[in-house]
């Protein structure tokens, strides 16, 4: 489907139904909800005719068909309804540091620490459709903890985490490399990295990351800059059995081939329209050789709407528009091990939604509405207190 059928001839019209949806000054429950638009962004990232999308108590029961007669309906005409998007990479919402700079193995460091749910920058996130966000440690250290999965907002309208045990976040970029402690050189880096691992093999703890990391059993999200670093990450997941994602985009045509079949996914960006020609073909470039590809917003140092601006970007240069939607949906929810509870329109899936004006790669469409577990928690022109929540 294109553009035209959900097309900007109606975007008025479907402003004008956002801002004439009633507030709603009490709790409410969602049951029997309807979220109706033209049209939804697939599980497949192809937008498809009959924007019906049920929800009873937070949760997805039905797509597409027919409206149920006894339902409450919020009408969108000519709008599109989207998954939440979701920045698997982001400092969103953070208070202070989010890395120890003593040591550069913290395994037990969880990022759920520094979250800040009175940031403003939260709500600029939000009215750009982000409805979730990996809050994670930067690349300061070789294993710089675990990764706290966040919402901009819950059904309450107050940011909250989702889970705090998402993947351990690992780095060999140069910011890891110190001069007043090890490592300070990339080789030191990489027998570092090597020495914990297999210490790590040999501890039996539950609670340890790194020992689960080691195992195989939880993922790793590895920062490797270069072409260089990627293959390094890819012999140590050989020798390991490591489960990796690795954030790339440098080197993308040099080391796509090697990557394919390897790791669970690679994050590309933060890319933006002043991206270079080489960044902007690297999703692409991952999509043609079968890596999963999930895009990087680089929220809060970029604009709110940078993960739908790195999209077009993407697109443009070669990414397929189904491959596009899906990098900042069920990608990155799946990357993030969450994608049996959300990142998609499906039966089942937390009713975490976007209406947008048109097709969200068209940087001329508009946020409507945004609903987190099937509660409507934003609507342009509204304060936050005006919307479904108490």
């Amino acid at each position: 489907m294109n553009c035209s059928l959900v097309g900007h001839s109606k975007v008025l019209v479907g402003l004008l139904a956002a801002a004439l949806l009633p507030a709603v000054t009490g709790a409410q429950t969602s049951a029997g909800r309807v979220v109706h638009a033209a049209a939804y962004v697939g599980a497949d990232g192809k937008i498809h005719t009959g924007g019906v999308v049920v929800v009873e108590n937070g949760v997805i029961t039905q797509v597409a068909g027919d409206v149920p007669s006894d339902a409450r309906v919020d009408a969108y005409p000519g709008g599109v309804v989207c998954p939440g998007l979701i920045d698997c990479a982001a400092s969103l919402g953070a208070y202070g540091n989010l890395s120890e700079r003593q040591n550069a193995i913290q395994p037990r460091v969880n990022a759920r620490d520094a979250f800040d749910r009175f940031s403003r920058q939260l709500r600029a996130a939000l009215a750009a459709g982000v409805t979730t966000f990996a809050l994670a440690p930067d690349d300061q250290n070789l294993v710089g903890g675990r990764i706290a999965v966040c919402q901009t907002a819950g059904p309450d309208g107050k940011p909250r985490i989702l889970t705090e045990a998402g993947p351990l976040k690992l780095s060999i970029a140069p910011e890891s490399f110190k001069q007043d402690r090890e490592p300070t050189s990339r080789a030191g880096a990489i027998g570092l990295l090597r020495e914990t691992i297999e210490a790590a093999r040999r501890d039996a703890s539950e609670d340890n990351p790194l020992a689960a990391f080691a195992a195989g059993r939880l993922t790793g999200i590895f920062t490797t800059p270069s072409g260089a670093d990627v293959l390094a990450a890819l012999r140590l997941k050989a020798d390991y059995g490591l489960r990796l994602v690795l954030v790339h985009t440098r080197d993308a045509r040099l080391v796509a081939e090697q990557v394919a079949g390897q790791v669970t996914g690679v994050i590309v960006g933060p890319l933006d329209l002043a991206t270079g020609r080489r960044e902007a073909l690297a999703a692409g470039v991952f999509e043609r050789h079968a890596v999963p590809v999930a895009l990087a917003g680089g929220l809060p140092a970029r604009p709110a709407d940078s993960l739908r601006i790195a999209a077009a970007v993407a697109a443009r240069a070669g990414l397929t528009p189904e491959a596009a939607r899906r990098a900042i949906t069920a990608v990155p929810a799946d990357l993030l091990g969450m994608g049996d509870r959300i990142g998609k329109i499906q039966k089942g899936h937390q009713a975490d939604l976007v209406v947008f004006s048109g097709d969200p790669l068209d940087l001329r469409s508009r946020v409507l509405a945004v609903y987190v577990a099937g509660q409507r928690v934003y609507v342009p022109g509204l304060k936050a207190s005006e919307g479904d929540r108490p």
